[in-house]
């Protein structure tokens, strides 16, 4: 806003009201002004501990699910060392079963260890151990490539997802003299009860949230389901970031490697739970500046009230004089000695001559009124003047040049005969003119007539009078739905003649000539419009469509007296509507006429 808009909206105000905004203005900044500077303070440090804590939680969360990978991988390489599983697989699978059954039955150490089994290095089976009662339906090739476990080690792969269920594989290498001769790979399905998500939920704190994630972003678990990927910054883990959830909140994260495994353990807080102490402390602020603000507007308005008395008692006084009372002084009950007293003075001054003007101009008002009439009764005559006296030596041009031309004209050479013809198009050119003249003068007087008018009905009663002298089936007419107006339906229908007519007209020449009304509604005012493909004109002279006698066209082209248009703005203008046109020469023209709603 500008500072000269800001003034015009301030001296609009009374001086009881401007002290009481004054001094709410001035409170509220101070309010906003400490509220914000203690809340980014408050903010700022509340993100520092979340980001602390957060590397604390995932940290921890991912040391505690280190230490269970690395008794995994102790338990894989404690197997694998074995001379029995060694040999077994020298002989494939022949020799020292079942001590190899036993190995690999040692590594089920729960229920969630479904399946051990041995393979060489072409990962064909061997053995299984006997504990198993499900294999996992996944390419153990790319396990081996994603996890490329070195001789005598052993990793714990990426998660998948294989039936709707989780698992991941223990895979370990045998070797023996430092060459991998084969493999030991169990599969582990992961899954955790609701209760001990909870209990790790009530250990990293409410609000807080933690998935295990593959590191290439393939899969993620809140350990008892697969989710949707929360997001896509987990390529850096150096420090907590912050990302905008799936649900759309803004999100503070932390990610951490876990040892011995392809996965990822990540933690988050959502800001809103970060930032719950500042925003309460928000909250309190505003409301305890919302009572200092109302305290200090109830003392302005006590304090302004005194000084704007005295000034109410002068704005009664003024009221009177705009009411029409002008007869005498209208006495002010102020202290004649101070500022108020000697603008009351001023005031009664004022009084009589105002008073002394306002007699002064009613007279004038009446003289102006008189020869205001005068001029319309001569206007009136004029009228019928150009009616009367100039019709009748037209008419008499007009009926000699055809009795000329009906017994003569075979006696007139072919210059003569086209004269002849010129005097008739003219004569009857120029009573046109005048028609058009009178009906343009005419309407400047004429009263709008309100009403309801079914424009789709009004255009197909235009179109059907126009079009029924052409010849049938030679204009292609399309006549849209059109809201009902509120408009003077004489009026109307002479801005549809002389629209519709003009596209008839300019588009007779063409070989397919096409006419098109319609209308557009918009918030405030409906716009209806007549479009044609006849010869259009050139956007550069669209100003002067509208004017008395203005064509862009000859009369050897189309013939015209230039004023239906003109007619048109001004019944539209009447209806405190606009018109407007839009065309190209040689391609047609729209015009378009917008009348209000209401």
């Amino acid at each position: 806003m500008s500072a000269k808009t800001r003034h015009v909206l301030l001296s609009r105000l009374s001086i009881q009201q401007r002290l009481p905004l004054l001094m709410f203005i001035l409170l509220l900044s101070v309010v906003i002004l400490y509220g914000f500077a203690n809340y980014f303070s408050l903010k700022k440090a509340s993100l520092a501990i979340g980001r602390e804590r957060l590397g604390t939680i995932s940290g921890q969360i991912s040391a505690m699910l280190g230490q269970s990978a690395g008794a995994l991988v102790k338990a894989g390489n404690t197997a694998a060392a074995q001379s029995s599983v060694i040999q077994c697989l020298k002989s494939g699978g022949k020799d020292h079963r079942n001590e190899t059954l036993d190995a690999l039955d040692k590594l089920h150490r729960d229920s969630t260890w479904i399946s051990a089994e041995l393979t060489d290095t072409r990962l064909t089976p061997l053995l299984y151990s006997r504990k198993t009662n499900t294999r996992v339906n996944v390419n153990l090739n790319n396990v081996i490539a994603s996890t490329h476990p070195g001789p005598d080690s052993t990793r714990i792969g990426k998660i998948y997802k294989v039936d709707g269920l989780m698992y991941y594989p223990v895979v370990t290498a045998v070797a023996e003299k430092q060459k991998v001769i084969g493999y030991i790979i169990a599969w582990v399905r992961l899954y955790a009860s609701q209760k001990a998500v909870d209990q790790l939920s009530q250990l990293v704190g409410t609000g807080a949230g933690f998935y295990v994630v593959n590191t290439d972003g393939s899969l993620w678990t809140d350990f008892m389901k697969p989710v949707p990927p929360r997001t896509t910054h987990l390529k850096n883990t150096s420090r907590p970031f912050e990302y905008i959830n799936p649900e759309g909140k803004r999100m503070l994260a932390d990610a951490r490697n876990v040892v011995y495994t392809d996965w990822l353990i990540m933690a988050e807080f959502s800001e809103e739970n970060v930032l719950s102490g500042a925003s309460a402390f928000v909250k309190w602020i505003t409301a305890i500046g919302l009572v200092i603000t109302a305290i200090g507007i109830f003392a302005a308005w006590l304090m302004s009230r005194t000084i704007t008395k005295p000034l109410n008692q002068l704005i009664a006084a003024a009221r009177l004089i705009s009411e029409g009372n002008y007869s005498s002084p209208v006495p002010v009950d102020v202290h004649q000695n101070d500022e108020l007293g000697q603008l009351a003075n001023a005031f009664n001054i004022m009084l009589g001559q105002v008073s002394l003007t306002h007699h002064e101009l009613e007279s004038k008002v009446e003289e102006r009124t008189s020869q205001l009439e005068n001029v319309n009764k001569e206007l009136e005559a004029f009228s019928y003047s150009v009616s009367h006296d100039l019709r009748t030596p037209l008419r008499a041009i007009n009926g000699y040049s055809i009795m000329l031309k009906e017994d003569y004209e075979s006696e007139l050479d072919s210059e003569g005969r086209r004269i002849l013809r010129n005097i008739i198009t003219n004569a009857k050119m120029m009573g046109q003119l005048i028609d058009d003249l009178l009906a343009f003068s005419r309407l400047g007087k004429k009263e709008l007539v309100r009403k309801q008018v079914d424009m789709r009905a009004l255009a197909a009663t235009v179109v059907n009078e126009l079009l029924q002298h052409e010849p049938e089936n030679k204009y292609q007419v399309r006549i849209d739905d059109l809201p009902v107006a509120e408009a003077d339906e004489f009026m109307i229908k002479q801005v549809l003649v002389n629209l519709v007519s003009n596209a008839i007209k300019y588009s007779s020449k063409k070989e397919a000539p096409s006419i098109e009304i319609g209308a557009m509604d918009e918030t405030n005012r409906t716009v209806y419009y007549v479009k044609d493909n006849g010869a259009g004109f050139d956007m550069a002279y669209a100003d002067k469509l509208f004017g008395v006698f203005q064509r862009l066209h000859s009369q050897e082209e189309f013939e015209g007296t230039g004023v239906g248009l003109a007619l048109a703005k001004r019944i539209i203008d009447k209806h405190i509507g606009a018109i407007w046109a839009e065309g190209r020469e040689a391609e047609g023209a729209v015009f378009y006429f917008s009348l209000p709603k209401s």
